[in-house]
């Protein structure tokens, strides 16, 4: 597919206003940084991510009160999204480690174990359910355990209406909105059911996940993260060096990877996304992008140089990158469009990720022709003192 024939698009001509918006964008990414910070998730920062759904739409002040009442002051709540079933009421309740919990605490569920503690008894409704098996949060072994005590040698009809009720809630949202509703699930016997209705309520909500992270493995992730994005950089530069033979192709390799990576943590820290493993992901995965991209101009200048000793500099990159142009806004179109789908579509925990690699990908594909090849004619030109290839 040709998108244009023969281009003659004079890109370099105007470097000098494109190289200064990137120094705005990078500046503005550095100060957000600086002042703002990421906003990390528990894949860093450590403790407790709990996803709650619930039978009606949740208070949220409601929410934040009970658990500011039980020492979660700090406890951060936001709604979510779930594209499959945009009537869903889920909550994301973030708590962060408490004063005197343990990695081991944290890994066996005390924290997550505390916070839904905290809900049962302080949401309305709750404290009438004391003492009795709430369907909507009691597991698998929990509910066989409370059945075989009651329904002693009849472990075929108690692991029967065990398994259907499990299977109920999967196949239901993870609730069951009323106790009479077990009446209809099949293979819950007459029997079970008026020991349910007798003995079980069907709480207001119910867990769809819980994630854990002890605070030490977070900042260690951090330390990792940091190493991983620094030697990325680094091995890019070493690998184009080595490639062209030339130390100015790796030193634009390393200021473009460096600006790309920057401009997109610049995006996540101003809109206050989450920085995950995911959105880490995303930043590798955007110097990867963008170096391939980069390349595909600096082979074309190579070729071009066989047969255009002479020529300046200037002339010849821009030659290169009117030559690859088609490539490069095929390829680009095409990755922006699915990553815009999985933006806009990918629901709340894909966001982030999302976000991220599609700041990436636009950046990746202006810095190849606005970044890589004036630093290569810059550092030509001052620091190796030739005018022409």
């Amino acid at each position: 597919m040709e998108f244009f024939h023969n281009p003659k698009f004079d890109f370099l001509g105007k470097k000098a206003w494109f190289v200064g918006l990137s120094v705005v964008l990078a500046t503005v990414s550095v100060i957000s940084l600086a002042t703002r910070g990421l906003e990390y998730g528990i894949d860093f920062r450590g403790g407790a991510d709990v996803v709650l759904t619930f039978v009606s739409e949740p208070a949220i002040d409601h929410i934040r009160q009970v658990l500011s009442a039980r020492g979660f002051e700090g406890a951060q709540i936001q709604k979510l999204r779930r594209p499959e079933d945009p009537s869903a009421n889920d909550v994301l309740i973030r708590v962060a480690p408490q004063a005197g919990e343990t990695e081991q605490s944290i890994e066996q569920g005390d924290v997550s174990g505390k916070v839904l503690a905290a809900l049962r008894s302080g949401l309305v409704g709750q404290e009438a359910a004391a003492g009795k098996v709430d369907l909507n949060l009691t597991g698998a072994a929990e509910l066989k355990r409370v059945l075989i005590a009651a329904f002693p040698g009849q472990d075929s009809m108690v692991d029967g209406a065990v398994a259907s009720i499990s299977d109920y809630r999967t196949s239901h949202g993870s609730l069951i909105k009323s106790i009479d509703e077990t009446r209809s699930i099949s293979g819950v016997t007459p029997e079970v059911a008026n020991w349910i209705r007798d003995n079980a309520v069907a709480g207001g909500f119910a867990i769809r996940s819980v994630d854990y992270v002890g605070p030490s493995v977070g900042q260690e992730l951090k330390t990792k993260a940091r190493y991983a994005i620094l030697g990325s950089l680094l091995a890019m530069l070493a690998y184009i060096w080595f490639r062209f033979d030339k130390l100015a192709y790796g030193i634009s390799a390393a200021v473009t990877l460096t600006h790309d990576a920057l401009v997109a943590l610049g995006a996540v820290s101003l809109t206050g996304k989450e920085f995950d493993l995911t959105v880490l992901a995303a930043i590798l995965t955007i110097v990867g992008y963008s170096i391939n991209d980069t390349i595909v101009t600096f082979d074309r200048v190579r070729e071009n140089l066989k047969t255009r000793r002479g020529d300046s500099l200037e002339k010849l990159f821009n030659d290169s990158i009117n030559q690859t142009l088609g490539r490069t806004i095929l390829t680009s179109g095409l990755v922006i469009m699915m990553v815009l789908v999985l933006w806009l579509f990918g629901g709340s925990r894909l966001n982030p990720f999302s976000f991220t690699l599609l700041i990436g990908v636009i950046i990746g594909s202006y810095s190849t022709i606005y970044i890589s090849s004036p630093v290569v004619i810059w550092w030509r030109r001052v620091v190796e003192k030739k005018a022409t290839v």
